[in-house]
């Protein structure tokens, strides 16, 4: 992996470009997510035309169905899905450790399948293996967001596995660390700190070091960015910077004014799975009865970031129409929509920052947002 900063602006603002063997990605930008392999019905020429770069899945997801074998046997999850861009594993831990029976230590995660509750065991190593089997460009060490010193430990034997599968299968995975530490900012300068001494001694040993770093657990950089910005003035300038679970468009230019480069959120397909269309002015409630006869597009702002999509051909009375007849095509349709709203703005913000003018963009963008 490549990456480059392109220009800087307001607060720790930056463009770039990140290269990997299956794409380039300009930065920052917003990466839907694909968690088990797809999004709300949308097919991968679907995703690029709405200006998609990369897709991030959840290996969790992808090990228990369809499995490592599958995939790996197909070619790869890019193959497996028809997906010739970057795709980025997230390892699913958060959502492993809200089971009530999983287990960590030292050693691992013990955890139960969501699909037939049989038992499973990751430990630092199998979660490196499987990204690698399954052909990721992008991949995130093993964590337990609770403890920042075993999430260390772990990233150690991440990295010394990471090594190994590398030279035996002679691909091109990147190794990101992921960066701890709760809302204590102190306790985050700490965990980013330590991580960035460890990539430095691996590379120093002749290892990969990390690629990247992944800042977890800051779910609203709008109402409280010490925590983000703590961490990223800890990291080298030179390595991209990924935030997960962003919800809305205030969280997304927070991220970016305070210098995260990758930004990805399910906050698109889950409210398109309820009927809320993200627009230039607010959220819209397609199922509101109000819009039955309501013949405007779902976004009728022509200046609106990324221009339109192919939803724009439906109006909001036809979609409230799919919602209340059940049909599968109203949330298609909303997703369609979702996703290239956050893949626009982020691609609008990263055009402000080039040319000096995001803080001014951000301000004028929210608000408007929320008028609906």
């Amino acid at each position: 992996m490549r990456f480059t900063v392109e220009a800087t602006g307001a607060g720790g603002s930056r463009t770039g470009r990140m290269t990997v063997p299956r794409g380039e990605i300009a930065t920052p930008a917003y990466l839907p997510v694909a968690g088990r392999g797809a999004i709300a019905g949308l097919t991968p020429r679907e995703l690029t035309g709405l200006g998609a770069r990369a897709l991030v899945l959840d290996l969790h997801e992808l090990y228990l169905q369809p499995g490592a074998d599958v995939i790996e046997g197909a070619g790869g999850i890019g193959t497996a899905m028809a997906w010739q861009a970057p795709t980025i594993a997230d390892t699913g831990v958060g959502a492993v450790l809200e089971q009530r029976k999983t287990k960590v230590s030292d050693e691992g995660i013990a955890f139960r399948g969501r699909l037939d509750g049989s038992p499973h065991r990751w430990d630092a190593e199998e979660a490196v293996r499987l990204a690698h089997r399954m052909g990721f460009d992008v991949a995130f060490a093993l964590a337990d967001p609770s403890d920042p010193a075993r999430t260390e430990r772990w990233a150690r034997r991440a990295l010394a596995e990471h090594a190994w599968q590398t030279a035996d299968r002679h691909d091109a995975l990147s190794l990101w660390a992921v960066v701890t530490g709760g809302a204590d900012p102190d306790r985050r300068r700490s965990a980013a700190r330590a991580l960035r001494r460890l990539g430095e001694e691996d590379r120093r040993a002749g290892g990969l070091g990390f690629g990247g770093y992944r800042i977890e657990g800051v779910g609203a950089p709008a109402a409280d960015a010490g925590a983000l910005r703590a961490a990223i003035g800890e990291l080298e300038s030179d390595r991209p910077r990924y935030l997960a679970g962003i919800t809305g468009p205030a969280d997304l230019l927070a991220a970016i004014e305070a210098g995260v480069d990758l930004v990805d959120g399910t906050e698109p397909a889950r409210a398109a799975a309820e009927g809320r269309v993200y627009t230039s002015t607010g959220v819209l409630d397609v199922t509101d009865p109000a819009l039955r006869a309501d013949f405007r597009p779902l976004d009728p702002a022509k200046d609106r970031p990324g221009g339109g999509n192919r939803a724009d051909d439906f109006t909001r009375a036809y979609v409230h129409h799919l919602f209340v007849a059940n049909e599968g095509l109203a949330v298609t349709l909303c997703a369609l929509h979702n996703e290239h709203f956050f893949v626009s703005l982020a691609a609008a913000a990263r055009r402000a920052i080039a040319d000096g003018s995001f803080p001014g963009f951000a301000a004028a963008f929210l608000r408007g947002f929320g008028k609906v």
